[in-house]
């Protein structure tokens, strides 16, 4: 399996996107930002093998982004209409259901999953980290506290619970992904800043997980138990628990950071530990099933990716066990 790397035409609009929506002192300069991004991601969700899913991936990305886009702008008419972004509720909320949409929150978040699906790896990690950026900043620009805080956590809560009965690792990643934003919004409501570090550190497990999955060819949990190298399995469990927030690993740091954050909401922090807590539990599920199923034929992997060596996966592994090290010194 070839890894498929987009054009970089379209590479460089996507960043370009991104930079103007971030950088730019205008609401139109934002919207312009996102457009482009927009148009610059749906080529490379049609990719070189041609094929139903990633057709129906970007016909279903374009539709929900264009409608999402259009409550943008409708929330900029508003904006007009009551002079004053700033004080007036009805704008600040078309703009907060417009990018919670974009970055797939719930109750917005139904296409998310099955856009994802039909990705491929690369393009999986883009949608699930870049793509994420320019939203995250412009709802940071225009947030309404109580609103989006029951957005956020309606999706840490529907994000895990919605990933228990998934077998596919592209569907496990997307409802991750959700009940990450309601962590990621929460933390943007309490503080300005905390959220960047929190993103940053989801981005890098999602890239681990991403660059493990491609390297196995794995995109289903039954492909994990035909896999009859021990430590390979070990390796892609300890990146699942790392992205699931389980201590001491990578991933517990920013919810770690987090909870003595959200000291101030002691509801909506039980709620985010207990979304947390079932995300673990379907993870370790998936672990226990993987470690004592054992099957005879190995038919899904070919040769190329049996001789694969897993030194990057052991790489991996070890910035997901001892990635908290460094930054834990540098909170100190």
């Amino acid at each position: 399996m070839l890894m498929y790397f987009p054009p970089f035409i379209y590479t460089f609009f996507v960043f370009l996107g991104t930079l103007v929506a971030i950088s730019s002192n205008s609401m139109f300069g934002m919207w312009l930002g996102l457009e482009i991004n927009l148009m610059a991601f749906i080529p490379m969700i049609i990719n070189l093998e041609f094929n139903k899913k990633s057709t129906e991936a970007a016909i279903k990305y374009f539709l929900i982004q264009a409608l999402a886009s259009a409550m943008v702008i409708f929330a900029v008419m508003l904006f007009f209409v009551f002079n004053s972004f700033f004080s007036s509720v009805a704008p600040k909320i078309f703009m907060s259901i417009a990018l919670c949409t974009k970055l797939g929150m719930a109750p917005f978040h139904f296409w998310f999953p099955e856009v994802l699906e039909g990705l491929t790896w690369v393009n999986s990690l883009i949608l699930l980290t870049w793509q994420k950026i320019s939203p995250l900043v412009i709802l940071s620009f225009f947030l309404l506290n109580k609103f989006v805080l029951i957005l956020a956590v309606a999706s840490a809560l529907l994000g895990a619970i919605s990933g228990i009965n998934q077998t596919s690792m592209r569907k496990i990643l997307a409802f991750s992904s959700i009940s990450h934003m309601g962590w990621i919004t929460t933390i943007m409501i309490a503080n300005s800043t905390l959220w960047v570090d929190y993103f940053m550190i989801y981005s890098i497990t999602s890239f681990i997980l991403c660059v493990s999955f491609w390297t196995l060819n794995l995109n289903y949990f039954s492909q994990l138990v035909l896999i009859k190298d021990m430590k390979k399995k070990f390796m892609v469990f300890i990146n699942l628990l790392s992205l699931g927030g389980l201590p001491p690993l990578l991933g517990f740091f920013p919810k770690w950071l987090a909870i003595y954050l959200l000291k101030w909401k002691f509801s909506v922090l039980m709620l985010l530990i207990f979304s947390s807590l079932v995300t673990l539990f379907f993870y370790t599920r998936l672990c226990f099933s993987t470690f004592t199923l054992h099957t005879q034929n190995n038919t899904w992997f070919s040769k190329e990716n049996n001789k694969k060596s897993s030194w990057v996966l052991s790489i991996l592994m070890l910035f997901s066990i001892l990635g908290i090290i460094p930054l834990s010194l540098m909170i100190l």
